[in-house]
C-alpha cells in the first residue's frame, strides 16, 4: 500500500511539474542560458587561475648545487 501512495504522489508530482513547465517554457529558457553564461564564466575563470599559478611556479633545479668560494 505504501508503494502505491508513493509511486501516485510521484506521478502527481511529475505531471504538476510538467504543467508548470510548459506554461513557463520562456522563464526556464532564460534561467537555462543564464546558467550556462554563468558556467561558462566560472569555467573562463578557473582557467585564467590555473594559468596563473603555472606561471608563478617556477620548476625545480636540477643537477648539483653550487657551493661558494
Amino acid at each position: 500500500m505504501d508503494t502505491l501512495i508513493t509511486l501516485a504522489v510521484f506521478i502527481a508530482g511529475f505531471i504538476t511539474g510538467v504543467l508548470v513547465t510548459r506554461n513557463n517554457v520562456k522563464k526556464v529558457n532564460e534561467i537555462v542560458e543564464d546558467a550556462e553564461d554563468l558556467a561558462a564564466k566560472v569555467d573562463r575563470k578557473i582557467d585564467e587561475l590555473r594559468n596563473d599559478v603555472a606561471k608563478a611556479t617556477k620548476p625545480a633545479k636540477r643537477g648539483r648545487p653550487t657551493t661558494k668560494k
